[in-house]
């Protein structure tokens, strides 16, 4: 058969697929955005390991592992504190419903048979992405109720697909996890229009915005601006609907919270004891953050949304104030909260990108086909979509396989495959980076050195405590200095054994080279017979 016979029936059998494509898509594009969301996130549980940030790891997988096997990594709760001879315990500023129902998780993994703590992240990362999917869903949901099907589309790819949005889907971030309820919570109010809106919407309304709250004390601050949304949308003749629709809501909210911070009568014997050691410890520390400017969040959102989408949606949000105040308000509320609150970090305001992302698409939208400027110049709109699109996915798609943290995780399951850990002794070189225990599989208290601790002296403290065990293993924290350190502690420990080095990662890597803050070290872990070392003393 001739050369471009097979060239034209291969040309034909690709546009019938990309036809039969688009058909599907145009027939199930909830379905299709759906199973996009979840390929992107099903990349980052496979390939995303170790974790992004301190808080992601060390407030929630080591307490909640931790507790799953009768330990306390955190000493956070009574028996822990009282264990170092604390008489009277006092609650952490923490909120422990989320750390709570992450020790459930690995409660169960352990009563399954599942040990190994690389399989057991890998599920936990699984059921957050599967979890995540809720976040598109309500978006389209919500979109496609207030606009029209063209507006929902582009706002479940986004929230699909969105640069960092598939890796912070899976990551442990309260952030992350608190915003579920809250679009839910809209979803309850919006599918009913406004004069139709009863008792059981407002009450099932609170029920997710409770939710979030019980997760993250801050989500309430959305509860103050839906009230608004309440005020604004209701008629002047109306208000008492109104205010009994905020009562409502509020009612139902603050019930289901206090469910969800039951725990404080278990723990504590009181009611809201973490939530008063969080308003107390904020109330003298807050200072102790980073500070930053008023204005601070708002070059943060346009980064994170990733221009030119960024100033199209933002744009597009405060354009629809009026007509999606639900939508806009709340998020707003938020964001102006966390602007002039002084403890910021980039993070704190991630339960209002989804909504800017959906106001913003239906304001913007709206907007551009109204426009003489886009209506005219449809080449350039295009050209910038197309840029953008690949700029996007190739961050969506590269940002899957970022392996936060690569050298201390490697560091700790080093130990943990070794199968014959005692203890650690954690050497602080060039860096002071706490290592991520739970990846050891042991809870044992381990011990710290730096470049002030006298090695001899601190070797006969360890040989002679009763009542933590002598390490068999160091681990050295470091980059340039580590060779140097390493001699030194040769001179004393003559039993060390080189085992292996952990290098950073490429996403390390990249975080120091962009500000040198961001700590970037090698790992070198050394054996040592826990036996000779002290069998002199």
């Amino acid at each position: 058969m001739p050369r471009h016979v097979n060239a034209e029936k291969s040309s034909v059998s690709l546009d019938a697929m990309k036809a039969h494509m688009l058909a599907f898509f145009d027939r199930m594009p909830l379905l299709c955005i759906l199973v996009l969301a979840l390929l992107l996130r099903l990349s980052a549980v496979w390939n995303s390991t170790g974790y992004l940030m301190h808080d992601d790891h060390f407030l929630v997988v080591e307490t909640g592992a931790s507790w799953a096997v009768g330990e306390d990594y955190n000493q956070w709760l009574p028996k822990a504190q009282r264990a170092l001879g604390i008489e009277n315990p006092v609650p952490h500023q923490a909120n422990l419903a989320y750390p709570g129902i992450v020790y459930g998780v690995f409660t169960i993994f352990h009563a399954i048979g599942l040990e190994d703590p690389a399989s057991q992240m890998m599920w936990l990362r699984l059921l957050h992405a599967l979890y995540s999917l809720l976040i598109v869903y309500f978006g389209y949901r919500i979109v496609h109720r207030l606009s029209d099907r063209r507006a929902a589309i582009w706002s479940g790819l986004a929230l699909a697909s969105l640069a960092l949005l598939p890796n912070l889907s899976v990551r442990q971030l309260v952030e992350v996890i608190c915003i579920p309820p809250l679009m839910w919570s809209t979803w309850i109010i919006v599918r009913t229009d406004v004069d139709r809106r009863t008792a059981a919407t407002w009450l099932g309304a609170g029920v997710g915005l409770g939710l979030a709250t019980a997760l993250r004390y801050q989500c309430g601050i959305f509860g103050l601006g839906m009230a608004a949304a309440i005020l604004w949308e209701s008629p002047s003749d109306k208000r008492w609907r109104a205010l009994l629709s905020i009562g409502l809501l509020g009612v139902s909210s603050l019930f289901i919270f206090s469910i969800g911070q039951a725990q404080d009568l278990f723990i504590w014997g009181r009611p809201f004891a973490q939530l008063q050691a969080y308003f107390g410890y904020n109330t003298t520390h807050s200072g102790e953050y980073p500070q930053g400017t008023w204005h601070q969040y708002i070059w943060t959102l346009l980064g994170l949304l990733i221009p030119p989408f960024s100033l199209a949606w933002v744009f597009g949000y405060f354009r629809v104030t009026k007509r999606h105040a639900m939508l806009v308000l709340p998020a707003l509320a938020f964001f102006i909260f966390h602007s002039f609150f002084p403890n910021k970090q980039e993070r704190f305001i991630l339960p209002a990108v989804p909504f800017v992302i959906m106001a913003g698409t239906m304001g913007w939208l709206a907007f551009r086909d109204g426009s003489r400027f886009w209506k005219r110049n449809r080449v350039l709109e295009k050209r910038i979509l197309i840029g953008s699109l690949v700029f996007n996915g190739l961050i969506a798609i590269g940002f899957t396989f970022v392996e936060g943290k690569k050298a201390r995780v490697e560091a700790m399951l080093t130990l943990y495959e070794q199968q014959d850990l005692e203890n650690f002794l954690a050497v602080h070189v060039d860096s002071h980076a706490m290592p991520p225990q739970f990846y050891t599989g042991s809870w044992e208290r381990y011990w710290t050195s730096d470049e002030q601790t006298d090695i001899a002296n601190h070797r006969q403290v360890m040989c002679r405590s009763t009542t933590r065990v002598f390490p068999n293993y160091i681990v050295f924290f470091g980059d340039v200095h580590l060779g140097e350190a390493v001699e030194h502690y040769q001179d004393v420990y003559p039993s060390m054994r080189y085992l292996k080095q952990a290098a950073p990662g490429k996403w390390d890597r990249l975080l120091a080279w962009l500000n040198p803050v961001n700590s970037v070290e090698r790992v070198l872990i050394y054996e040592i017979d826990s036996a000779s070392e002290c069998g002199e003393m």
